[in-house]
């Protein structure tokens, strides 16, 4: 493919991942474009989520097929069409990394990245016991439906030593924003305002403080 038609690909693909465009493409393309060796990973990057199926909607199925969430999620209307990967202007699966020093106990994110020979994988990131590096773990494909509920990160929470984990870092083009996890599984609908605004009041009163964005997204 020539440049343009690569890069028509590319914004189709993440557009179609990211919605709603108008307000994820910049906080999206400033991700995408941090990595200066996109090219040479045959854009596998971009298309990863739907060469494998993995889009939102499988995601939100996983979520709305467990028996405990079936009925309370039946038929709402989601306030945000690009949750999981994206809640309107905030990205929750990130294409970049975020600098390590924003990280604090307890904190993570979620990132794709490239995996061996492989297709790219989505991995967690937060940081190390010795506080000065970052733990990075591989989330295997079989769980890629349940990532965005309580027991997830509950049983993930289990299976490591260390403080639990329990918020996570969303970005915009130029803000980061610390989430408790409970925030970010339950998402808005249409027709639940109560709902609603306890989730946009917990997403948006938290941000990093402005001196702390010099991270990796710049």
């Amino acid at each position: 493919q020539d440049s343009e038609s690569l890069d028509g690909c590319i914004q189709s693909t993440l557009s179609a991942l990211y919605p709603p465009f108008e307000a994820t493409a910049a906080p999206v393309f400033c991700n995408a474009l941090h990595n200066e060796k996109v090219e040479q990973r045959n854009v596998g990057f971009f298309f990863f989520f739907k060469k494998k199926g993995i889009t939102k909607e499988v995601l939100q199925a996983g979520l709305r097929d467990d028996q405990g969430r079936r009925a309370k999620y039946c038929g709402l209307l989601f306030r945000h069409e690009g949750w999981p990967l994206c809640i309107h202007e905030k990205i929750v699966v990130q294409l970049a990394s975020i600098d390590w020093r924003i990280l604090k106990p307890g904190d993570f994110y979620l990132q794709v990245v490239p995996y061996l020979k492989k297709s790219p994988r989505i991995v967690l990131k937060c940081l190390a016991k010795d506080k000065h590096n970052v733990e990075e773990v591989v989330i295997p494909e079989v769980s890629y439906t349940s990532i965005f509920t309580l027991e997830w990160l509950s049983t993930f929470n289990g299976e490591r030593m260390g403080i639990a984990l329990e918020n996570c870092l969303l970005t915009t083009d130029d803000k980061i924003f610390r989430v408790p996890w409970d925030k970010v599984v339950n998402p808005e609908f249409i027709n639940k305002p109560k709902i609603s605004e306890a989730l946009v009041n917990g997403v948006c009163t938290s941000p990093v403080p402005q001196e702390n964005l010099k991270s990796d997204l710049e």
